[in-house]
């Protein structure tokens, strides 16, 4: 008889006791085989090389780059249309503001006319009242002329004396035609005096005006000189908070010249850095150096390809050993 070999499986462990007390481990078999993860090998597909995940990775770089250029092509047709509905919409906000400068004006020409109809109508109504009292007044200066002549002839028939008295002085002085030379004398002496008078008054208030003047102009210099002193203690203080400014800026702009010479040594380390990456992965993968030193976009974008293409052969790799480590312990299980 031909012996088969067990020795490749696992032993069974048989329960020892009733049945009843080992349900509860067999339920308990049951879900953990449940949520255990059963993935097998597959053992009819060829491993693949290095090259051919390098190969694998360049094409999907490829594919991405050609998506990448779709959705760019998207974006500009997506940007052509907004900015034509943005040239709309400025259009139609240009037509608004015309109808609202339009509709402003008009507002603004009836409440002009508004006004010059009020005004006009407050101008009427101010002439008709000053009519108004120009007629009474008016009115009462008749009434007092009349009370004024009343008392003219009265006192007309009071004054007969005093032409009876001229009369009699005529008479008594031959120099003397008629009363009324009596009284042109006296007018003449009375202008004269009056003359006198005003000429006196007009010298005195020449002589006030003139002082006048000179205190006036006296105030006015000591004022011109107590605000020309005012504006140079504004000036001065001027000068000293812009003295000030300047020196304070003058630091700061020290401070960001050191601060941009360090920055400056700073991008020519990360230049001298990025180009040294650059000519070290060419080398590697064998390319020629075809960008210039100072193309500092393509050569990130050389370099974040490649940091790209590691990471997505360190994935694989770390997939693979996985996947042997799970094969190792599938062949040492079955050989138990």
């Amino acid at each position: 008889m031909i012996k088969k070999n067990t020795k490749d499986l696992a032993p069974i462990a048989l329960p020892h006791g009733p049945p009843v007390e080992c349900t509860s481990e067999y339920y308990k078999s049951l879900m953990e085989s449940a949520r255990m993860v059963k993935k097998y090998p597959v053992w009819d597909v060829a491993r693949p090389t290095p090259q051919v995940l390098m190969e694998q990775a360049r094409r999907d770089l490829m594919e991405a780059d050609e998506k990448l250029a779709h959705k760019r092509e998207e974006e500009r047709i997506n940007r052509k249309a907004m900015d034509s509905k943005w040239s709309d919409l400025r259009e139609k906000e240009m037509l608004l503001k015309e109808s609202f400068i339009s509709f402003n004006k008009f507002i603004r020409e009836n409440q002009e006319k508004r006004e010059r109809a009020e005004r006009k109508m407050e101008a009427d109504l101010e002439v008709l009242e000053r009519k108004t009292k120009e007629t009474e007044v008016m009115k009462e200066r008749v009434e007092e002329m009349e009370e004024v002549r009343d008392l003219m002839e009265k006192q007309v028939k009071a004054y007969t004396v005093y032409e009876d008295y001229l009369m009699s002085v005529v008479q008594s002085y031959p120099e003397f035609k008629q009363p009324l030379d009596v009284l042109n004398r006296y007018e003449a002496l009375a202008a004269a005096k009056s003359t006198l008078a005003d000429r006196q008054e007009r010298d005195l208030e020449m002589l006030e005006s003139a002082r006048q003047e000179i205190a006036a102009l006296t105030e006015e210099k000591k004022l011109f000189i107590m605000g020309l002193n005012n504006k140079l203690a504004d000036l001065r203080w001027k000068y000293d908070q812009v003295r000030n400014r300047v020196l304070k800026w003058e630091l700061a702009l020290n401070r960001l010249k050191e601060t941009a010479a360090q920055r400056h040594v700073e991008l020519c380390h990360v230049r001298d850095a990025i180009w040294g990456l650059y000519v070290k992965i060419s080398k590697q993968k064998g390319l020629p150096l075809d960008v210039s030193p100072t193309d500092f976009e393509q050569q990130l974008v050389v370099v974040m390809r490649a940091l790209l293409e590691l990471k997505r052969i360190y994935r694989i790799a770390q997939r693979r050993s996985k996947e042997n480590e799970w094969t190792h312990q599938y062949d040492d299980g079955r050989l138990l």
